[in-house]
């Protein structure tokens, strides 16, 4: 049976918003932990705090529901699953853009905080997400970029200048310069002073990375076995810059490891994404036409050779690309036979040491 969840756009004092409300607490009522607490979904709790029912009563009914909370993953409603999800859907084509708002900072963090809260060892015992990090997001979301402004938060405007710097690639120094202009143009509103403290304001949203010391003729990595080595195992060229500094040594190279799992967890844990990382299941071809590797021989091979793999829509294939990634450090070589040669038997042997941990994984040589 389909919910109605229109009146969460209601008027909070209208006979329908306080009907869908009391439909709503007959169903939060059903999702209390064992110490009579549910997750409350007002506009100022998101979901990240839990409360007992007349509290989360009076919230919604002082403060407004969380609109933007349309899938109650948290009380009692799944995602889609496998059985739902038809092979035999239309192309993929004149699919709407959704156009940004105000609030699409609040649904960043929406998102973030679903992902965390989704174990229960990061809640507290009075129902609070033990990291208090996001109170300090919350309250920069919910401040005014300026006095009268009421259609942009700080934390909006803080993630689209940072936004636009990526993708037109300012350096940091002239980011610095523009948020110094905008703060003397606009004394009074809520601008960041500098690169580094709009950094430390969304770094708790973003993803980060491992640093991972590297040889400087990129013998091997300081790393597991080699972690407290102080000189390459190969070359044995020295590890830091200055061997004989007393102070935080500085490494001669450093490789930026991006883990692959949180990132994965995030495209899914975020509506703004996870319904294109099923595309490949719902959006396949019916016309003979290629709009997606999935209408491919190789895909569909994959798929009749690991039949229980390809009927959760929610897997993920991964593939390896090393197109001109020159192996043997000469990049004046000319290509000869022995060479790929070489470098196939190496991706081979690569490869059963990953298909020795992934089972699925294949090699395309």
């Amino acid at each position: 049976m389909t919910i109605d969840k229109s009146w969460i756009r209601e008027n909070r004092m209208s006979s329908k918003y306080l009907e869908g409300l009391k439909n709503f607490m007959k169903i939060a009522e059903k999702h209390v932990n064992s110490k009579g607490k549910v997750r409350c979904p007002c506009k100022m709790c998101v979901n990240s705090y839990r409360h007992v029912l007349p509290t989360v009563y009076a919230h919604l009914h002082d403060i407004g529901f969380l609109e933007t909370y349309t899938m109650w993953i948290h009380h009692g409603e799944k995602h889609v699953g496998s059985s739902d999800l038809s092979y035999n859907s239309t192309p993929r084509t004149n699919i709407p853009v959704n156009t940004p708002t105000s609030n699409e900072m609040f649904d960043v963090i929406d998102d973030v905080l679903a992902e965390q809260n989704t174990n229960q060892e990061n809640i507290d015992e009075e129902g609070r997400g033990i990291d208090l990090e996001f109170d300090d997001l919350f309250e920069e979301l919910n401040t005014k970029l300026y006095p009268e402004c009421s259609d942009m938060s700080a934390l909006n405007l803080l993630a689209k200048l940072l936004h636009i710097k990526v993708i037109n690639r300012w350096t940091n120094s002239s980011f610095d310069q523009l948020v110094v202009l905008l703060r003397v143009a606009f004394p009074k509103s809520k601008i960041p002073a500098s690169h580094y403290e709009a950094k430390k304001k969304l770094r708790k949203i973003g993803l980060g990375y491992q640093s991972i010391h590297a040889c400087k003729n990129d013998c091997a990595l300081f790393w597991k076995e080699n972690g407290s080595m102080q000189n390459c195992p190969i070359c044995k060229e020295s590890r830091w810059m200055d061997t004989t500094t007393k102070g935080k040594k500085v490494p001669q190279k450093v490789l930026r490891y991006f883990p692959l799992t949180p990132r994965l967890r995030r495209m899914y844990s975020s509506r703004f994404t996870t319904k294109d990382m099923s595309w490949h299941n719902t959006g396949r071809s019916i016309d003979g036409m290629m709009y997606h590797p999935v209408d491919g021989k190789s895909w569909q091979d994959f798929d009749q050779r690991y039949p229980e793999f390809a009927k959760e829509p929610r897997n993920v294939c991964l593939g390896l690309a090393v197109d001109g990634f020159n192996p043997f450090g000469n990049f004046n070589s000319t290509y000869s036979k022995p060479d790929a040669l070489t470098w196939k038997r190496k991706m081979l042997k690569y490869a059963k040491k990953v298909q020795a941990q992934w089972p699925t994984f294949t090699c395309g040589y």
